[in-house]
């Protein structure tokens, strides 16, 4: 899908403007004791005007129609991009804990890795870390996340491709 970038969008955030917006599709994942699933993925990136993209990212189990049923994940937090092709996202997880990536944007590319990871007392896992991918392909959002814990390296955990549904105006 074609768009036009809207010039009141912050020219910081000129070289992750291809993210603005909401994208919708669904995702395959694994993790042990879990095995394959499948989930239905919704993720939002926004601006303000400012010098950062607002993100949200909400999975959901499917019924037996393919229609959300009931939430699986949910995290949401602001991406920061620098003048030298890196970004920092910090993020906040509903399962209890907030993480910092650093990164590299690459064109329509952007590769994160964990620099540090802080739970809560009472987190639903004793995550310690992940890598992230995301990248514009033939006009789809294509997004992996390989995560680690406490009982298990890193490893693949979440991998999807997302359709635009909607274009990002920034100040709407």
């Amino acid at each position: 899908m074609h768009f036009d970038i809207d010039k009141t969008v912050n020219p910081q955030l000129l070289g992750l403007a291809w993210m603005l917006g909401t994208w919708q599709g669904e995702a395959n994942g694994n993790w042990p004791g879990l095995g394959d699933f499948h989930v239905g993925c919704r993720v939002d990136f926004s601006s303000n005007g400012t010098r950062y993209m607002h993100y949200l990212c909400q999975t959901f189990w499917l019924d037996d129609d393919g229609l959300p049923s009931k939430p699986h994940r949910m995290e949401t937090g602001f991406w920061f991009p620098h003048d030298d092709a890196t970004v920092d996202v910090v993020l906040a997880d509903a399962d209890g804990w907030t993480e910092h990536y650093k990164g590299t944007v690459q064109g329509a590319r952007v590769q994160l890795a964990s620099e540090v990871v802080a739970r809560i007392k009472t987190a639903d896992e004793p995550y310690t870390g992940g890598s992230r991918l995301y990248g514009n392909v033939d006009g789809q959002l294509m997004w992996t996340w390989d995560c680690a814990t406490t009982d298990v390296p890193l490893q693949p955990f979440l991998w999807a491709t997302m359709n635009r549904t909607a274009v990002e105006v920034a100040g709407d």
